[in-house]
């Protein structure tokens, strides 16, 4: 009896030691992946983005977004937004209007497929493993909420094995999700603050609508 207790014993220390080093290498994955975005500077990331309800997709929309630290333009299928760290603009086409507010750090985090990056060293268990991704070899990491209270309550993140960019990021907030795929990034582009504001010169004949 001695020895089978020491055998289990033995087995659970061996089986925490191998799930905690795997843990380990889904943050050093994930660690150096950041790193990278941020030493890209300022970039332009074009990205399809689908909405599911288990295996159905509900709705998607191609775009394209421009980062600059807290500054942000997106173009998605014609609806433009622009954003200086404080104010936003958003132009629809289809009202000829543009919608200004000032949204919270939290709104804006939502539009960025990158938030990820910030949150995932706090409150989350991980695990990684090898797959291919349209055709690319990838370090698929996956992480689970620890806590009921966190509003992300699991993440897919398949990073490129070749130069750690993220392809494809899945989010699950209640039961659905949310699923971005990278299709081309572009690090380094040369941007000024001009670039995150409305250009009202070029949309003298739009309805304006100030919400702040």
């Amino acid at each position: 009896m001695k020895r089978i207790s020491t055998i289990l014993l033995i087995f659970h220390f061996s089986f925490f030691i191998f799930h905690f080093a795997y843990a380990q290498d889904a943050m050093k994955v994930l660690d150096i992946a950041a790193e990278r975005i941020q030493k890209a500077g300022n970039v332009k990331i074009e990205y399809k983005a689908s909405i599911f309800a288990g295996a159905t997709e509900k709705a998607s929309a191609s775009g394209t977004m421009w980062l600059q630290g807290s500054k942000m333009k997106l173009d998605v299928d014609g609806i433009i937004t622009w954003y200086d760290g404080k104010t936003r603009w958003c132009y629809v086409p289809s009202a000829k209007e543009v919608n200004i507010d000032e949204p919270s750090k939290k709104e804006m985090a939502a539009m960025n497929p990158y938030t990820f990056m910030n949150i995932y060293k706090k409150g989350f268990k991980m695990t990684v493993k090898e797959t291919v991704l349209r055709g690319e070899a990838v370090y698929e990491v996956y992480l689970k909420a620890r806590y009921a209270k966190i509003d992300v309550k699991e993440v897919y993140v398949d990073i490129r094995k070749s130069d750690y960019q993220p392809l494809c990021i899945r989010v699950r907030e209640d039961n659905d999700w949310q699923r971005v795929s990278v299709l081309n990034f572009q690090g380094n582009v040369k941007l000024d603050d001009s670039f995150f504001t409305f250009p009202e010169k070029d949309y003298s004949n739009v309805l304006v609508n100030d919400m702040r």
